[in-house]
């Protein structure tokens, strides 16, 4: 690694603390920076001061049609009968740089242990952080210290490139393997900034020591993200082949709900909520616009009615107007009435969605749990039913209802480690 040069210290006065040591903290991050290899001192949330120091390798990733840790059996519950077809040929893919050398980029491999593999750029991060004590706490908060010094790194490194693969992590869990050393420093160094030390890194020695001056922390998956729950239950295969012999269209709804149901499964708690909201406000868009198209409302009125300044512009008058509706043809049809406003369902969807979601967008919040976050989804979800569910000329063609709409299947877990490597 590369560190700034050294300079003399005589002459401060000593005014500043002592720091005892110095933590390395490393991680390997799943993308590559466009940052030299040299150190950058960078804010770093308790002294004030930290150092920063990037560097690169080329990895493999990989993929296998078979597994040596995993049966079929301890997913599927039955021996499996194999692939119909296996490829029978070894393929390279190579790319053409504009110099018109050549690399490979990609290996297809055949037979019933083939797949592919793929080189992958990554970043190897290395922060720096001042510790006042070296004593057996010395790790107690390095790896969130360092989490912090990363991600605003990372952010200004986004906001310059506007890179799509970098991302900020979570140090306690976005990464497979987490190594953490302490360098002490000489007794003789005088009292300084964390910046005067840090500007000696070059003179420390790092442990190697596991549970004296190193520690590692290791990444976790579970057995529950390999696979969910076995084969689906009879009612539910039955559904399927009902209705797969049919065309059927997904709408926009349904696509931003498996989007929130996704990113509680990636850790992406705060986006999960943003969506479900999404969600159920494009549910009602749609049910809206449906209802005035009924009433004979062409494609371009209906377009300026729900438009910015347009009558019905906002969610909140699109449901008054959804409810009229619905109380209206009830009554005409000698039905008994039912609004979605003043509903329980919708007093849980205001408080565990629509204000979550508003903290989220106009307060900055992003520590949202997964808790927080299911609950979000499940009260967008029965919302966007209840609101269908008013009149049979709201109801959707595809909609879920019932236990569904509580997400069983949907509990907390480590993840795969694989998905710190997706795109």
């Amino acid at each position: 690694m590369l560190f700034p040069k050294s300079y003399c210290l005589a002459g401060r006065k000593n005014l500043m603390p002592r720091y005892a040591g110095v933590a390395h903290v490393q991680w390997e991050l799943p993308f590559p920076l466009r940052l030299p290899e040299a150190a950058f001192l960078c804010w770093e949330p308790d002294e004030g001061t930290a150092t920063f120091v990037p560097a690169y390798g080329v990895g493999t990733f990989a993929w296998s049609r078979t597994s040596p840790l995993l049966r079929i059996e301890d997913v599927f519950g039955v021996p499996g009968r194999g692939m119909v077809a296996i490829p029978t040929h070894d393929y390279r893919i190579a790319s053409v740089l504009a110099s018109g050398r050549e690399i490979l980029t990609a290996e297809l491999t055949r037979g019933p242990n083939g797949g592919f593999t793929e080189p992958r750029p990554y970043a190897v991060a290395n922060v720096f952080l001042c510790l006042r004590l070296a004593d057996d706490q010395w790790a107690s908060n390095t790896i969130q210290r360092a989490t912090a010094v990363l991600n605003n790194v990372l952010d200004i490194y986004r906001l310059i490139t506007l890179d799509p693969l970098a991302r900020g992590i979570n140090g306690q869990r976005d990464t497979y393997y987490t190594l953490v050393s302490l360098a002490r420093t000489p007794p003789d160094w005088p009292e300084g900034s964390a910046r005067d030390t840090l500007l000696r890194l070059e003179e420390l020695r790092f442990g190697t020591t596991i549970g004296r001056d190193r520690i590692h922390q290791v990444g976790a998956n579970s057995y529950d993200d390999l696979f969910f729950g076995g084969l689906l239950p009879t009612d539910h295969r039955d559904l399927f082949a009902r209705i797969v012999d049919a065309r059927h269209e997904i709408e926009v709804f349904h696509v931003l709900v498996f989007d929130a149901i996704r990113r509680l499964k990636r850790f992406e708690w705060a986006l999960a909520v943003m969506d479900a909201q999404s969600a159920f406000e494009v549910l009602v868009a749609t049910v809206f616009g449906e209802i005035l198209t009924r009433q004979g409302v062409n494609a371009l009125d209906i377009e300026g009615l729900l438009a910015h300044g347009g009558r019905f512009d906002s969610l909140q008058r699109r449901l008054v107007e959804i409810d009229r509706v619905a109380v209206a043809e009830a009554t005409a049809a000698g039905e008994p009435a039912r609004r979605f406003l003043g509903s329980s369902t919708e007093s849980s969807w205001r408080a565990d969605l629509y204000r979550l979601r508003h903290r989220i967008v106009h307060e900055g919040l992003r520590d949202v749990t997964f808790d927080l976050a299911k609950r979000a989804v499940i009260a967008g979800l029965k919302a966007a039913h209840a609101v269908q569910d008013l009149r049979p000329a709201f109801n959707r063609r595809l909609m879920w209802s019932g236990s569904a709409l509580d997400l069983p299947h949907m509990t907390q877990s480590a993840g795969r480690l694989s998905r710190l490597f997706e795109a």
